[in-house]
């Protein structure tokens, strides 16, 4: 697999010949998801991806310029790709050793966020759509680097819950004997009353609930995390609804990049398996 360069902005390349229509190109790269089979078997999204070996792509990263009608030199299509200029004599290099001395496509990925970067898998394919692989090129002079943020904004409930164990974790339980939308679908208790259908299992934290109660900085350091910086501000929000004793908590991180699906319901519920909404907080 190629190994990228976290601390550069890079864009994966691919040019050739495509002759099929708009909508036949288009398709090859067209993602379908089936919720929520595909996010657990990392099945393919689309061609492209089955041919990477992926199970998606950020559709935002991708840059796929308009195709010409017929095929140009080399030197033309090469002075339409967004990278470095002292690149592309390599790529010109590069498409000559592949035999590439015409083509009428272009496409590439963006390679500038170290949660959202792609790797192409070795041994590379003869065929991207009728394109092949050029490589991986900087391109730093063209797109900003995005400093990668281990923090997110999260959704964050905390109370009293003394049911068994069992019975607290079956609040969050998806149905996965039923397709999503049909009748027969169980929505859980979480999805209920967050207002949702689904949600992403990767985003959600429920820890066991401790036995008893404690005040809520030492809630926080044993079921979240120890000396988290945004501790005093749920501190404060909890004491502002009156909660100084808890023993458990949930948190979801969504409405963001990697989750735009899960929308928080208003106005929001006064017991959520027992605990309160909080607010947002960054952990």
């Amino acid at each position: 697999m190629n190994k990228i360069d976290l601390n550069k902005v890079t864009i994966q390349l691919w040019i050739g010949n495509n002759f099929s229509s708009d909508e036949e190109y288009q398709q090859y790269f067209h993602q379908t998801f089936e919720i929520p089979v595909s996010f657990f078997d990392n099945k393919p999204s689309c061609l492209f991806c089955a041919d990477l070996g992926e199970p998606c792509y950020i559709e935002k990263s991708m840059v796929m310029p308009d195709r010409f009608s017929s095929p140009q030199d080399i030197n033309l299509i090469i002075d339409t790709i967004e990278v470095n200029e002292s690149e592309k004599k390599n790529i010109y290099e590069q498409c000559i050793k592949l035999g590439i001395t015409t083509a009428n496509a272009v496409f590439w990925y963006i390679n500038n966020d170290y949660s959202l970067n792609l790797e192409v898998q070795k041994p590379y394919k003869e065929n991207y759509n009728g394109l092949k692989y050029i490589g991986e090129f900087n391109a730093d002079t063209k797109y900003p680097f995005k400093t990668f943020d281990p923090t997110s904004d999260s959704h964050l409930w905390i109370g009293t819950n003394h049911m068994p164990l069992d019975e607290f974790n079956q609040y969050f339980e998806l149905d996965y004997t039923e397709e999503l939308g049909s009748p027969e679908y169980k929505v859980c208790g979480f999805c209920k009353d967050t207002g949702n259908n689904w949600y992403d299992e990767d985003f959600v934290g429920y820890p066991e609930p401790l036995k008893e109660e404690v005040d809520i900085a030492t809630l926080v350091d044993q079921l979240i995390a120890p000396d988290l910086d945004c501790k005093n501000q749920i501190v404060q929000a909890c004491n502002k609804l009156g909660i100084t004793k808890a023993n458990a908590v949930i948190w979801y991180t969504a409405e963001s990049k990697y989750d735009s699906e899960f929308k928080l319901q208003k106005t929001y519920k006064d017991s959520y398996n027992g605990l309160k909404y909080i607010g947002v907080f960054k952990f």
